[in-house]
């Protein structure tokens, strides 16, 4: 083991030495039930993460009385949920997931932009300055599988497998970039999963459009449009195909399934439904035609959950999050004028109580929650606290416990110097910079 390593790991084996989180009886009750001896090693518990970019319960909610969303609707109903207060700046989802990951604060994490300075070079892994949750369970001896999160490429060694955010990028290269993955040995099963956007037919594309439209049709009409379309939905089912494909590959401690499409979704054709008719004065068929494209995204995603819950058992324990949510176009303000403060958190745990609603929630609250709920202690530099309202009995007593035995820190634990070395490919690189364009990220 490293030599940086060695004043964490002992703090995470001593605690979980007293019984997960447990103490009392319940404790003693835990290491009994996973075949452990009196000061030993309680069984660690895993978890399932689903993060969903930019979803918000006021887009949520009405889809939902609307008989729509079923899936979510239902794990609403077995976990305890509320609103998460998000910061600014809102339209920096680097920044947001970094900080849900680390649990630290962007001037220490170091994630803040989604480009470097003037170059413009999109911002990649050697940006991490702090430890992120596959670090903090790879010390503990746990293993992560994670998709498509922000800033992850190139992708390097974790305890698992991490599948890089470049994935969707780079289709026309000859040879794939390297680093997309981690281990390396993945790479050519990974980039058979990408789904090549130019591939959807318009039986598919149809699902996001009016019953009858003439999808040829539209395409010729709104090229930009549906590139975004097809660009958007391509990547998420590239990542749900990765996800099918190496869910089995090994018994995962923390499984985080990551789906963008909603937040570029939201930015590509939310104003469709935000705008009302009477104050549309574009083309009428235009809207006509995209007016439903984000509620309709929100449809298939609810399904793409639904896939990722059905691999594992029904009460498995479960986080569903947002990094902020969605205002859509808004005439006033400065800066962000689309992001919302309020995204969405959700847990189902036997830790609480189903149904439960959560007070005040902060955004870096999740990892502290996350750790607690993976029986690993959050670190006392960390800003956030464990959750506890809507906590059973059981899970009050555990989380006060927990908190009582906060490392004093995790930063030792950062990715090494270096680690972030990536091929360096122009086109690529402009790619996303297109991309960032199209979505009003930079100019």
């Amino acid at each position: 083991m490293h030599m940086r390593l060695t004043a964490v790991v002992p703090a995470l084996v001593a605690l979980l030495a007293l019984g997960g989180c447990g103490g009392g009886k319940e404790g003693q009750a835990d290491k009994q039930g996973a075949g452990a001896s009196s000061g030993a090693m309680a069984e660690a518990s895993p978890l399932l993460f689903i993060g969903i970019d930019s979803a918000d319960w006021r887009l949520l909610d009405p889809l939902m009385a609307e008989g729509r969303l079923p899936v979510l609707k239902a794990f609403r109903a077995q976990a305890a949920s509320g609103r998460m207060q998000s910061f600014y700046p809102l339209e920096k989802s680097p920044l947001l997931w970094a900080s849900i990951c680390t649990g630290v604060e962007p001037a220490v994490h170091g994630v803040s932009e989604f480009v470097r300075g003037s170059t413009q070079k999109p911002v990649t892994g050697s940006a991490w300055h702090a430890p992120a949750l596959w670090d903090i369970l790879g010390a503990a001896g746990r293993s992560t599988f994670v998709s498509g999160m922000w800033t992850t490429f190139p992708a390097r060694p974790i305890d698992g497998i991490m599948v890089s955010d470049y994935l969707p990028y780079g289709r026309e290269r000859e040879k794939p970039l390297a680093g997309l993955v981690s281990p390396d040995s993945l790479a050519a099963l990974v980039v058979a999963c990408r789904v090549d956007p130019a591939t959807l037919t318009a039986a598919q594309l149809a699902r996001f459009l009016p019953q009858g439209t003439d999808v040829a049709a539209a395409e010729k009409a709104w090229p930009q449009q549906m590139a975004k379309l097809r660009d958007f939905w391509a990547a998420d089912l590239g990542y749900l195909e990765v996800a099918r494909a190496l869910r089995g590959s090994r018994d995962f401690d923390f499984f985080f399934f990551y789906l963008r499409g909603p937040d570029m979704i939201s930015h590509g054709f939310y104003h469709y439904l935000a705008i009302g008719e009477a104050d549309w004065h574009g083309d009428a068929a235009e809207r006509a035609v995209f007016r439903e494209v984000v509620q309709r995204y929100y449809d298939w995603t609810d399904e793409a959950v639904g896939e990722v819950l059905s691999w594992f058992p029904p009460d498995y324990p479960t986080v569903i999050a947002s990094d902020h949510g969605f205002y859509g176009p808004r005439p006033e303000g400065k800066g962000t004028i689309e992001h919302s403060e309020w995204g969405i958190f959700m847990v189902r745990s036997p830790l609480f109580e189903p149904g439960a609603s959560f007070g005040h929630l902060q955004l870096l609250d999740i990892c502290p929650t996350v750790l607690a709920l993976l029986d690993l202690p959050p670190a006392r530099d960390m800003p956030g606290k464990v959750l506890a309202d809507g906590a059973t009995t059981r899970g009050r007593d555990r989380f006060a416990h927990i908190e009582k035995n906060r490392v004093a820190s995790y930063l030792a634990l950062r990715p090494a110097a270096g680690s972030g070395e990536v091929e360096q490919d122009s086109a690529v690189e402009e790619e996303i910079r297109r991309q960032l364009r199209s979505l009003g990220y930079i100019k």
